[in-house]
């Protein structure tokens, strides 16, 4: 008693893991804001700007009272460098609200 099988070889070799899109300015902002909440800056995310230069991405994100500047590898997709630092105060009068001007011009 004898018995014979046949193998079937796949043609392609597929991989289970689907393949991950190209990165762009979508993703890596998507990234970036993923990255600063796990940080524990939840709220007013605000991106202002995406560049690729030399295969890094960096990514300026706004908040509240800090900007962060986030700088991902194109090709391995990990963050490379962040930083996160508090706004500047550019010309304090600036910050008198609207409400306070209206009391004082009334009065």
């Amino acid at each position: 008693m004898s018995t014979t099988s046949q193998e079937t070889v796949p043609d392609a070799v597929t991989s289970a893991v689907p393949q991950s899109k190209e990165l762009n300015a979508e993703i890596v902002t998507t990234m970036t804001t993923a990255f600063l909440k796990r940080l524990g800056h939840k709220g007013g995310l605000k991106p202002k700007r995406v560049s690729l230069e030399e295969e890094v991405y960096t990514v300026e994100v706004e908040m509240k009272k800090f900007t962060a500047v986030v700088r991902i590898g194109a090709a391995t997709r990990e963050i490379k460098e962040y930083d996160v630092q508090p706004k500047s105060e550019e010309g304090s009068f600036v910050s008198i609200s609207p409400k306070l001007l209206l009391t004082v011009f009334i009065v």
